[in-house]
């Protein structure tokens, strides 16, 4: 025996019909078929809608137009088929009718019993359980239709019944003897002995397919839907969620209850209680073997899925009067049993001195007054001290049975939702330990159901770029992601580029930007934008970790860092001015990075590619000590006075060193000595030196405002002026077996940029051609210092370090 249940996603339309006479015909060949229906898509919401208009006094037959045009659809599509609709047309026809006068009758009293709401709810099901004993009978399937008497109430409750399984079975049997190889049942409700419609509770249709499946000890109940099955977690919001092939009926409880909405979790009891197998399956993929939820589900997987419960109130009372008292929680359950509320979950402090439940949103007011009605004696008498309401909350929750046998589950859970900037209100977690529950802002929550699914079920690191300015560098940069993808899939991350900016136009991809046609894109479709739009791309496109990397020059943006940060970016910085302002703002980044659990790196602002601020500060982290440093901070400087070492005259060497690309578009910028200067100052700053700008000794390499008023185009022939002070200074070194260089230096708290004469055997000394070099002198390192030597200048190597700072951004799920 094989009950299945086709659910309102499956009756769309004639071809869902047509789909799903095809599965039970198909079944009905090798075992007799108990099928339940639902209503016609969508026709229990209008049912409803037409319902709450008549109580309010207001048109209820628009949506009895819509209702009657759904199912008037299937009724033609099966003409079309060759069927005689005549007595379907019929029944469709007089249903309408008595439908008008019932809801004339509500308009008209302005209320709906409970009664009546049962009677016209119980109609979409009726009809759609005719329809679909037509379509069999059309595919020449013995079916046969039968009203819902067969499944008898066990109460008196009109709209949240239950079915009485003693007295169902004979019936039931008695309905399956007479020999129809399909029995066709309406879902969602039964009859009592005088004939009335009684609801099963809201998606009943699930527990009338499962009460019929326990009442006669059916092999299987087969729930049809137009999903795969459970999923790890809601595909719509998570897109690597995968289909789970097995879960426990415990599982499927938790899942259901909390927002998995694959079946009822009311329907899973009466499996659970008889140990009947529930298929999950896709009726327009029936292919696919779907999730089975059954007492026998492998225990070896921790964690099985992360469902989401939205729109919930969290109510909590407090004070000193409840601590020690006896029977205050079930006052409070009861208060609200008395109003049909619902509790979701319900934890208490263990001082006793509050208590937090959660319930639907909609019922959040009449909880609170409910709940102040019951406690008015103690808030009297100020031994409660508040009840407080926290509407639009959500909730996450936690599934697997195999928790229990696992350590560290939890401490994941919350890790993951740090991490993800996810504040947590509630924690719950049953006596089972089969769910942790956590109680989120509702704007939090698809954040904290993707961080959830990324610690327990993420195989591969996300990394969501925006990049803003994309000359030099940033151009470089979508280069190198270009090479890497393929490293970076090996390694099991994707990288993904999902806005670009220069200094006027934005680009976003609702996926990822073709880094092909970067270029053109950002021209065609870059609209203007400002700090703001930037961050509002993480919202509109659900980023969980997004990384703003700036590679600008522009002190605007920098000092809008700690926006970025506190809105859930982290930031990777070329551009230097943000370590360089003040010091209160310095501190200011790394005190949000920290509290907003995000990464500020600027590994490229000193030595560009060379790894300089991790070197450092790993140094002083160890227990070691800075005695002091000095170093070739400038590849431009580099390149000139190692062509000044070489006999070329000042002039010409700033001429080529432009004409390479070495130097700033103005050469003025690198000549001033500012940016070793701001260089040095990060350095200083990272070892504990508390300085400001303006403490930095500059002796720039030409006086300052030398030829302000020349062009750029002018300065190489205006330079000629000092070529021959230069030659003197050079002669003057090499003379002492010395080199000229420009120095940043660190020594007795001070720190000092020049022009100096270096010793040539001294490890400064042969640095030149755009290099750079840092010495580093500390406790450990003494008397030979720590010398770090290369290239720190020129698009690709300071690509290459924002490059290695993005993926330090990554998230490794295996590591929460």
């Amino acid at each position: 025996m094989l009950v299945q249940k086709f659910g309102g996603s499956s009756l769309a339309n004639v071809e869902g019909f047509r789909a799903s006479g095809e599965l039970i015909r198909k079944f009905a060949e090798d075992e007799p078929v108990v099928v339940v229906l639902s209503a016609v898509y969508g026709v229990t919401n209008l049912l409803i809608e037409a319902i709450d208009a008549a109580v309010a006094g207001e048109d209820y037959r628009r949506p009895v137009a819509d209702i009657v045009a759904a199912e008037q659809a299937v009724v033609d599509g099966l003409a079309e088929g060759g069927l005689d609709v005549a007595e379907l047309q019929e029944v469709l026809d007089e249903r309408r009718e008595r439908l008008l006068k019932r809801l004339e009758g509500i308009r008209l009293l302005e209320n709906c019993p409970d009664e009546s709401r049962a009677e016209i709810l119980a109609s979409g099901e009726n009809l759609s359980s005719r329809l679909m004993t037509a379509m069999l009978r059309l595919q020449n399937v013995d079916a046969r239709w039968s009203d819902t008497d067969l499944l008898p109430p066990a109460d008196e409750s009109w709209l949240d019944s239950v079915v009485d399984l003693d007295l169902a079975r004979p019936r039931l049997r008695h309905a399956m003897d007479e020999g129809p190889q399909v029995l066709v049942l309406p879902g969602f409700h039964g009859r009592n002995d005088a004939g009335g419609y009684q609801l099963l509770g809201r998606n009943g249709s699930d527990y009338s397919a499962a009460a019929v499946a326990a009442a006669l000890k059916a092999r299987c109940c087969q729930i049809w839907k137009d999903v795969d099955g459970f999923y790890s977690a809601d595909p719509r919001l998570v897109s690597n969620a995968r289909v789970l092939p097995e879960v426990s009926y415990a599982e499927a409880m938790e899942l259901s209850f909390y927002g998995a909405g694959v079946i009822s979790s009311k329907a899973l009891a009466p499996l659970a209680a008889t140990g009947i197998p529930c298929e999950i399956r896709n009726t327009y993929a029936p292919d696919l073997p779907g999730t089975v939820v059954h007492a026998g589900a492998s225990r070896e997987t921790a964690v099985r899925g992360i469902s989401l419960l939205d729109h919930v109130a969290a109510i909590t009372i407090a004070g000193t009067g409840l601590r020690g008292r006896v029977g205050v929680a079930h006052r409070l359950m009861g208060a609200l049993a008395q109003r049909s509320i619902s509790v979701l979950l319900i934890v208490q402090s263990s001082s006793e001195y509050s208590i937090t439940l959660c319930v639907g949103t909609e019922q959040a007011e009449i909880a609170r007054k409910a709940l102040e009605e019951e406690f008015h004696f103690e808030r009297l008498h100020g031994l409660v001290s508040d009840i407080t309401v926290l509407e639009e909350r959500a909730v996450v929750t936690l599934v697997g049975d195999g928790m229990k046998h696992n350590r560290g589950i939890a401490a994941r859970f919350l890790t993951a939702n740090s991490a993800a900037g996810v504040n947590v209100e509630v924690i719950a977690q049953g006596s089972t330990e089969c769910g942790i529950s956590l109680v989120v802002d509702r704007r939090d929550a698809v954040a904290a159901t993707r961080a959830s699914h990324t610690a327990f079920f993420g195989h591969i690191s996300h990394i969501d770029v925006i990049l803003l300015g994309c000359g030099n560098v940033g151009g470089e940069l979508l280069e190198q992601f270009q090479r890497q993808s393929a490293k970076l899939e090996e390694n099991q991350q994707e990288l993904r580029v999902r806005a670009i900016a220069d200094s006027r136009r934005l680009l976003v991809a609702s996926d990822a930007i073709d880094l092909a046609g970067w270029k053109e894109q950002l021209e065609n479709e870059g609209r203007e934008y400002g700090i703001e739009d930037v961050i509002a791309v993480k919202d509109a496109l659900g980023l969980l970790n997004p990384t703003v990397v700036d590679c600008s020059t522009d002190e605007g943006l920098a000092r809008r860092y700690v926006e970025l940060l506190a809105s859930g970016f982290n930031v990777v910085c070329a551009n230097k001015k943000a370590n360089t302002l003040d010091q209160a703002y310095y501190h200011e980044l790394r005190d949000t990075a920290s509290r907003n659990f995000r990464k500020f790196l600027y590994e490229t602002n000193v030595g560009a590619g060379l790894p300089v601020i991790d070197t450092m500060v790993g140094l002083l982290r160890s227990g070691d000590r800075l005695r002091g440093f000095e170093g070739i901070l400038s590849g431009s400087l580099s390149m000139i006075f190692g062509m000044l070492e070489d006999g070329m005259s000042f002039s010409e060497a700033v001429k080529k060193a432009m004409g390479l690309g070495f130097t700033e578009p103005d050469p003025r910028d690198d000549l001033s000595g500012m940016d070793v200067a701001r260089k040095l100052l990060i350095i200083a700053r990272e070892v504990g030196m508390r300085l400001e700008l303006d403490d930095i000794e500059v002796m720039p390499v030409i006086e300052e405002g030398f030829a302000a008023d020349a062009g750029i185009d002018e300065l190489p022939e205006r330079m000629k002026a000092m070529d021959e002070a230069f030659a003197e200074r050079v002669a003057a070194a090499r003379a002492d077996n010395a080199v000229l260089r420009y120095v940043g230096r660190i020594a007795d708290g001070q720190c000092r940029v020049s022009v100096e004469a270096v010793p040539a055997d001294k490890p400064l000394g042969a640095i030149r051609d755009g290099e750079n070099a840092l010495v580093i002198h500390t406790d450990y390192y003494q008397p030979i210092p720590m010398v770090l030597r290369g290239y720190g200048a020129g698009a690709a190597v300071t690509a290459a370090g924002v490059f290695a700072d993005v993926l330090r951004t990554a998230w490794r799920p295996l590591d929460f």
